[in-house]
């Protein structure tokens, strides 16, 4: 009897832990590993670390260039939580200063696979 119920509590335990699981953090300041991975239908959430605003901010899929999000100015600490529904390679460009060149992250979108 012990036995069951301790299986069930692990059991519940574990469920809860994955069924609330926090969007992955996508910090803009390059010190990562690049290409981000992700996979498909899975949220990250992007930040501003730096110490000034960003902009230009854009997501695109490349490579069509096709445009998914623009943030004219992404003010330090301020973050988005997004979600991808089509994988591919999509492509995240800012600016330190305005009208200047854009740093751009890879990051690529897997496709799901169930278990």
């Amino acid at each position: 009897m012990r036995i069951t119920i301790f299986c069930f509590l692990l059991s519940l335990s574990l469920l809860l832990n994955f069924g609330y699981a926090k969007p992955r953090m996508i910090s803009l300041d390059l010190s990562g590993q690049y290409p981000i991975k992700i996979y498909q239908g899975s949220e990250i959430n992007v930040s501003n670390t730096f110490d000034t605003n960003l902009y230009d901010l854009t997501i695109t899929k490349t490579p069509l260039s096709q445009e998914i999000l623009s943030v004219s100015e992404f003010a330090t600490g301020q973050s988005f939580t997004l979600a991808f529904s089509k994988t591919g390679t999509y492509e995240i460009c800012f600016s330190k200063e305005k009208n200047e060149d854009q740093t751009c992250l890879n990051l690529d979108v897997l496709k799901r696979i169930a278990a």
